[in-house]
Formats: structure tokens, sequence, C-alpha cells
């Protein structure tokens, strides 16, 4: 949290006794004395013990003027973990690293109401006084580190100045700085016969960070009244002093230049940084993200910074949208619904990544992978094969985002048609297979696998290699979910180009839908008839993007389509080559007809709520793919990381790596980045695969997103509760995380022509006059969002893809906070239907 004129730290301890609340009570005398009467508040989230000894009491009977508040007292000494326990026996504790219990969130929104209300009377300074040392657990059972996380609000840390303390102080900065907090003073007492205070200074200088060494308090009288008057003389004379002066000063002097930083990055970024996708010839806001955990951003809006200059002059030239009330905190807490861009998987800031991440770098940082091995990266391979699930898959290969990923599968295909096949480049070209409205990135070789679109027409290189196919869609339109046909009527049929279905569920039961496969398969077999034998052409892979066609507009494309595709090509490999029947290998793992590909970078690794998406092209239920609609080849990259580092893979099959077994060097994959295969990516990668396989769990997992009844209780599947609002608690497969109802009002909203939804995917198609990427149809909504709150003042970040706008969670999102996102769209279409109106 930050705000222009309230000034807030946080108070965290090395250890437990080591003499917060007396320093917190020298910070509160001395800066009381620049504040206004109640212009300081003291707040103690927590505090444990008999309620006449608690710590605010000490504050208001030490420092006069300050507002002093306690938000829960427990009665007994204790752990708060375990003192909530005895005061209240049904009080479920969990030890999850990172993960916020509801008790956790009630807890952070009362001190962030505290705060606020504190800021809207005039407050100017707050302390924030936490429990016990920095690890210690919240009364959820949360390390209290993680439960304020969300606040990051900057920190002084009071040092241990005991026997010990230089390594309890570092260890708590290291915690503190590994949760990306700002520690920003370390404050001790200075007891000479230790060193601590000296050692510390010296060691924190490296870090930027200072340390102040404070007088040691008097001991204990023997009587209150002269123990109350010696405290009290202690006080006066150190909050007065020098040192602590320096303190409050450099307090003061970090507070402007986060403010200053925080709001001098859009102007920075205009004249500095050429961002991706923006065209600098039409106005657009930038916006400055401060921090982000969990799912949200804590991010600075100029257009709602009530305090800048809103003339026409504003360097974004964008018409200022209606100012944020001055009380408001200069950082609005936005909801990430990109999963920025497609990524993020375990939460921002999420502890159990960070640490994974940060035991690599110590471990190896990084090392070369060519002609090497090292054991994150054998573990992951193992890891994402087993995740996966394909019986044609053997071999993985690394690389460094999704784009390049695919550049390797389409070399591995290339090579492996032509090797079959005795295909030279120097006869002819070869082209891919794929469907039209699919985009597989932004390098030259697999922008030239998409046809022509805006994001790659103005391309000086780009040449498309291939045809693409018109696919049938999904969509759910007024509340009738149905599969429409190619609009270009290049797939006509007698019963129209509209097939309606009971439910999301009936469009994937192919045993149902005979007739719609065998229409798929006279139709591609046709196409590809045609193709291949009247205009003599030849290609080298499908490539298909399961399910959903991201860039591309968040197509969704009717599964059994894409099945049929694969299976007419499979089972009749002669309409590729006609030499392709004595060629196939009896082994029937081994491609056949042509090799596939699956993109699988967006929509693979439980976006869809499943492993691998292209297990949606399966008969069955099945969570792994079957055989005869399994890819030879696929790619994965976006939440292989959990949304913390770039890296991608490749997965193939035997058949297609023993393309490049020869004598000779020439014939090998000859692809690598000096990054290949970095360790830290690599054991961050199999960290976040563990955890979403337990998140994806049915039954057993200690990974419930809802609380359970009892510490005993089974806590079942983190994603029960998302199946079960699908009506089908025991069917794995087919659900999202955003409730049919809301799908259903959505649909039949005024300003929206379709929408689906599958997994943590929810997209909507907006009524325009155009379609496509260059609409502007979504933008007007997309600005709306970032200033339609919720109850506790958050807005919505989201991206747009022309005339479709979509919304993304997590895999770890918790359910309340989905239906608050609910909330918010339906509310944000509800005004901007007024606003057109």
């Amino acid at each position: 949290m930050l705000w222009r004129d309230l000034r807030a730290w946080q108070i965290y301890g090395a250890n437990t006794d080591v003499g917060k609340t007396i320093i917190s009570t020298i910070l509160c005398k001395a800066l009381a004395r620049r504040a206004p009467k109640n212009g300081l508040l003291y707040l103690k989230p927590v505090s444990t013990g008999p309620d006449s000894e608690a710590d605010n009491k000490h504050i208001a009977r030490h420092a006069s003027g300050v507002v002093a508040k306690c938000l829960k007292q427990y009665s007994q000494p204790l752990s708060p973990h375990l003192a909530a326990k005895i005061d209240d026996p049904n009080h479920v504790i969990t030890t999850r690293l990172g993960k916020l219990s509801n008790n956790d969130r009630l807890l952070v929104q009362q001190v962030k109401e505290a705060l606020n209300l504190h800021h809207n009377k005039g407050g100017r300074y707050a302390v924030v006084e936490t429990a016990g040392g920095v690890l210690s657990p919240a009364p959820s059972g949360s390390v209290q580190a993680d439960t304020y996380r969300p606040l990051r609000l900057p920190v002084v840390l009071v040092g241990d100045s005991k026997l010990g303390g230089i390594a309890t102080t570092i260890s708590a900065f290291e915690s503190l700085h590994l949760r990306g907090y700002d520690v920003q003073a370390v404050m001790l007492f200075d007891i000479p016969r230790w060193g601590n205070a000296q050692y510390l200074n010296d060691f924190f200088l490296q870090h930027d960070v200072p340390t102040f060494g404070v007088p040691e308090p008097p001991e204990k009288h023997q009587h209150e009244r002269q123990d109350r008057d010696q405290l009290a003389a202690y006080y006066d004379e150190v909050s007065s002093s020098t040192s602590i002066s320096s303190a409050v000063q450099l307090l003061h002097h970090k507070h402007l230049q986060h403010v200053n930083k925080v709001t001098s990055m859009p102007a920075h970024a205009e004249s500095i940084v050429w961002h991706p996708f923006r065209q600098y010839g039409l106005p657009q806001n930038v916006i400055a993200i401060d921090s982000a955990y969990g799912d949200y951003f804590e991010a600075y809006n100029q257009e709602t910074d009530s305090l800048l200059n809103t003339s026409e002059e504003m360097s974004t030239n964008l018409q200022p949208l209606k100012p944020a009330s001055p009380a408001k905190p200069l950082l609005n807490t936005l909801f990430d619904a990109s999963a920025s861009w497609w990524t993020q998987g375990l939460g921002h800031g999420n502890p159990a990544l960070a640490l994974t991440a940060a035991h690599a770098a110590g471990r190896y940082g990084h090392v070369m992978f060519a002609n090497a091995v090292h054991e994150p990266a054998i573990d992951l391979c193992y890891n994402l094969l087993e995740t996966l699930k394909n019986p044609r898959l053997s071999k993985v290969f690394f690389t460094d985002n999704g784009s390049t990923g695919m550049e390797v599968a389409v070399k591995m295909a290339l090579r492996a048609t032509a090797q079959r096949y005795g295909w030279s480049n120097k006869d002819a070209e070869t082209g891919i297979l794929g469907l039209k409205g699919s985009y597989h990135g932004d390098t030259i070789g697999v922008m030239n696998c998409s046809e022509s679109s805006p994001f790659n027409e103005k391309v000086d290189w780009y040449k498309p290699w291939g045809y693409w196919l018109s696919p049938p869609e999904i969509k759910l339109v007024k509340g009738q979910w149905q599969v429409q046909l190619p609009v270009d009527d290049s797939m006509p049929r007698e019963t129209g180009p509209v097939t309606l279905f009971p439910s999301l569920k009936a469009i994937f039961n192919f045993d149902s839908r005979h007739d719609d496969a065998e229409f798929y398969a006279d139709y591609i077999t046709r196409t590809l008839q045609h193709l291949t034998q009247h205009q003599k052409r030849r290609f080298g892979a499908l490539i298909l993007e399961p399910m959903i066609m991201g860039a591309g507009g968040m197509i969704v494309v009717d599964p059994l389509f894409q099945r049929m595709l694969i299976k007419t090509i499979r089972e009749n490999p002669s309409i590729i080559s006609p030499q392709a029947a004595a060629l196939e290998s009896s082994n029937s793992a081994d491609w056949s007809g042509l090799p596939i590909i699956a993109d699988e970078v967006f929509t693979g690794l439980y976006r869809l709520g499943r492993p691998g998406s292209s297990s949606f092209w399966n008969s069955g239920s099945s969570l792994g793919t079957e055989i005869d609609v399994a890819p030879d080849i696929s790619a994965h990259a976006k939440l292989l990381t959990g949304g913390l580092l770039p890296l991608a893979l490749t997965t193939a099959s035997d058949s297609i790596f023993r393309t490049f077994v020869s004598d000779s060097k020439a014939d090998a994959l000859l692809h690598g980045h000096s990054y290949t295969a970095h360790a830290i990516g690599c054991s961050v990668a199999n960290k976040s695969l563990s955890t979403l396989r337990d998140l994806a769990s049915t039954s057993g997992s200690v990974l419930a997103l809802s609380e359970p009844k009892s510490s005993n209780a089974s806590a079942g599947g983190a994603w029960d509760d998302y199946r079960s609002s699908w009506l089908s608690p025991q069917d794995r497969d087919i659900f999202s995380f955003f409730s049919p109802e809301t799908l259903n009002k959505i649909s039949k909203h005024p300003l929206v022509d379709s929408c689906f939804a599958l997994g943590t995917v929810l997209a909507l198609t907006l009524h325009s006059s155009t379609s496509g990427y260059n609409s502007t149809a979504a933008a007007s909504l997309q600005a709306r969002l970032l200033t339609t709150l919720d109850e506790q003042d958050r807005g919505v970040h989201s991206r747009v893809l022309g005339d479709v706008i979509y919304f993304m969670t997590s895999l770890e999102t918790n359910e309340g906070e989905v239906r608050a996102l609910e909330g918010t769209i339906l509310r944000a279409l509800d005004e901007e239907s007024a606003a057109k109106n």
C-alpha cells in the first residue's frame, strides 16, 4: 500500500523478545512530534497475552497523541496460532507456504481498512507492529511474512542484539527480501559487549540498508511507578536523539523516493521503452506495476491520480477518467485478468517458487547444457512426460519460450517428413497444415506457419507456408451452447451452419456425434485430396492449438473436428504422399501420414483443467492422451514454471528423434541458446508441475482452496468446488473456474455476441461492426474495468484481442476471488451498456 500523504511502516522483529514494542514506541514518539494531534496510528494486528499487558496500551501510555489500536487480542501469551486455538477450539490452522486462508485475507483487509480510515481522517503516519519473528505464525498458521505480504508495507526490521542475534537478524532480512519486502532500516539495541550493532551496520551497508543502534532501556524497577517514570524518561531522551531523528528523516526520504519513482514510471516509459504490441501513434495509458502478489497487481494508474495534471497536455493525451477520491491509496489493487499474458499459474510472489529459485541460483547459478546435464533438467524431463501421459512421447528438448519451442517442433516435423518421403527443399516447397486463426509465435519460422494476419502481414520476411482450414467453433449464445460452421461457407451442410447442444459436456460426447464426425472426415478428405492430388502441394506437418487458438482471438475449436483431422491423416497416409503406405511403420507409436504437432504453449499444463490439452481429442475421459490422437510433438511453455521464469520444452516421439540420428554432425538438431535448460528454471518448473498435479487431484489433496471444517478433515481436491458448480463433481475434465450461472448471464448481455469458459479461461466476443484484431470494440470495456471496483476497492487489469476481451485466473485462485471477479465483469458490462445508451 502507498499513499502520498500517509507514511506507513511495518515493524518486524528478527525474533520474539528483541524489543519491537520499545523501538515502536521510540519511533511513535519521534513521529508524533511531526504529526498533528491524532495524526499517528499505532496498529497491532494481532497480540497475545493479558489485555493489561497489550502493546497498544503500552504505546498509549508512553506516546501521547498516538491513536493506538489492536485488532485481535488473544488471552494466552503464546504463538498466535496456538493462542487462537485455545480461544476458539474450532479455529482452523494451515501450514501451506504462501497459501493465504480466508482468515489471513480477513486480517489483511482489516489492516487495510484501518490504514485507509486513518488516512481519511487526515492521518500522516502509521506504525504497524507484528508479533514474534518474521516467520512466526499468524493466527491461521501461515507465517506472518506471507500473511501481510499483500500489503507490502516498507519494513523497519528490529534486529536481535543478544548473542547469536547477528545470524537471526541476517536470516530475518533474507526472509523478508526473498518475499519482496523493502527493508528500509534495521534498528536494534546497541550492546557493546556483543557488538551486533556494529557488525550489522557494516553488513547491511552492502544492501544499502542503514542500521541504527538504540541505547538499551533501563532495567525494570521493582516498583511500578518508578519503572514507568524511568521508562518515560528513557523514551523522551532516545526519541529526541540525533540517531532517531536521522532514522525518521531517512524513512521520510525513502517514502518520497518511492512515491516519485512510482508516479514517474509512466513518463520514463514513454521516453525510453519500446513496448510490444503498442501503436505509438495512438494514445494509450501505461500502468506502472509497483508489486504483485497472488492474483493482484499493486499498480499506479495516472488517469485516476487526482493530483496529476489533468489538462490536455497530459503525457498520454487521453481524456482523463473521473479522478479517484483524494483519500484513496496511490496504488490501485487490480486483478491480473490476463494472467500476465497467460503465464500466471501459482500466484505472483509465490514464496515456494521464490525459495526454489533461490536454492537453484545458490547451487548452480547458470551452467551450460551442451554435452552436460544437471539434476533439475533430468527431473523435469521425467516430470513433464509423467504429467502429460502421452504414449507417443519419449524425448524432451529445451528452449527458452513458446515461439522458439514451436520453431524446434517445426524443424523436427519437416525433417521427419522430408526423410521418409525423400523430399528436398530444392524440388518444391513443403508447407504445413493448420487452422485459420492459429498463431504460434513472433519468430520468423513459426510466423510463416500461420495465414496472413495483423501479427505478421507487415513483417518483410513473412511468407505463408501452408494451408489453413476454417474450423467449426464452439460458442455460448444467449444461453445456448452451439457449434458453428465457418462463416466463409467453406464447409456447407444441409442441416445448416449451427448445431445446438444442451450443455458443454454434450459437445465432448463424441460417441453421440457420429454424423458430425462423418461430415468432418468427408470434408477433410476432400480438401486434402484436392490440395495434394490436384494442386500437387506437399505438407510436412499438421499443427494444431488444442481447443483454443489464443492469439487469433480466443477461437474455441470443436475438438471433434481436430480429432477427425488427425485421424483422417493417420488412417489415410496416402493422401499426403502416394508412397506413404509402403513406408509406414508397424509400430503404433510412430508417426503416420504427417507428424502431428500440438502447440500447447497456452492451453497446456492445466490451463484448461487438464495436464495436456490434446487430451480433449480423446473419445473417453482419460486425462492422458489416447494413442490414436496423441501428438507426435508437443510444445509447452507458459505455465511450465508457474508464471515465474521463461522456459519451454518441446517433446517428441522416438520416431521423430530417430530422424536426426546418424554418424554426421550435420544431421543433428542444431538448435540451442546460451541459457538452454537453465537450472533455476528447471528447478522452478519441477516445483510448479508437482504443485499443479496436487491442485488438480480430485481427492486427498492438502491444497484445498476452501477451508476444511476441522484440521483433521479431508481437504479434498482444490478444484472440487469448481467442478461441482458445473454439476459434475466426479467428472474431472469438463469444467471451469467461472460458474455456469455467470456464463449464462454474460451470454445474454446486450453487449455480448457470444462467450465461452473452460478451465481458468473466460472469453467474451462483443457485438461489433468490425471483427478481428483491428477492432476496438472491447477497448472501452477494458478501460472501464480498471476503475470498476469490487467491495474491497479492487479493479481488473485485462487484455483484449480486437472485439474479444478475455479473463484468466491462476490455478490457485480462491473461489471467492473468482466470484468477485465475475461480479465486477457483470457490473462493468452493465455500466458500459448504460453509457452507450
